[in-house]
Order: C-alpha cells, then sequence, then structure tokens
C-alpha cells in the first residue's frame, strides 16, 4: 500500500490517493488509531483491533516498542490461542 506524505495510506488509485490528501489536518493514520485503542482499552487482541477498525495494526507497533505481549491468550474466533497485547506505558508516548 503506499502512503502519502502524511503517513495516510491509500489504494494505487488516484480517487483514493486524492482521499488521503483531503483534510489532512483531522486525519489519523492507522497506525495513531491502533496506538489509541490500545492508550483507551489497555489490552486488546489482533481480532479486537481488527474488528474494531477493520485492519490490525499490530505488527507494526510492536517493533516500534508501543505494544508488548501482555502474557495472557484468549481464544480466538477460530478456535485457536491468541496473544493479549498490551500498551507499553514506558514507550515514551502519553
Amino acid at each position: 500500500m503506499p502512503y502519502s506524505k502524511n503517513q495516510i495510506g491509500y489504494q494505487k488509485n488516484q480517487s483514493s490517493k486524492e482521499a488521503a490528501s483531503f483534510n489532512v489536518k483531522g486525519k489519523l493514520t492507522v497506525r495513531e488509531q491502533v496506538l489509541n485503542l490500545f492508550i483507551e482499552h489497555k489490552e486488546l487482541t489482533n481480532e479486537s483491533v481488527s474488528q474494531l477498525l477493520n485492519r490490525p495494526k499490530i505488527t507494526e507497533l510492536k517493533n516500534m516498542g508501543f505494544l508488548a505481549d501482555s502474557g495472557k491468550k484468549t481464544v480466538g474466533k477460530w478456535g485457536t490461542s491468541i496473544t493479549i497485547w498490551s500498551y507499553n506505558k514506558d514507550s515514551n508516548n502519553d
């Protein structure tokens, strides 16, 4: 997925590119939206984030140090064990 200069993702077509640049001041990147969910809820699974925003961004935020494995697991919608992630308060982004 390409990103605008403001780091807003868009599909590979002109309409999507223009929409990514429209009213940029009020837009949050998907990364910021996911981070805000964790600040609000403290702990979520990939499935929870995907359900709330219709797209996961866990790996990227984990790799940046914003999220950490909570050490807890739950059963996902497909019956598998999934990780519960938590906001890393030590990430210096409060």
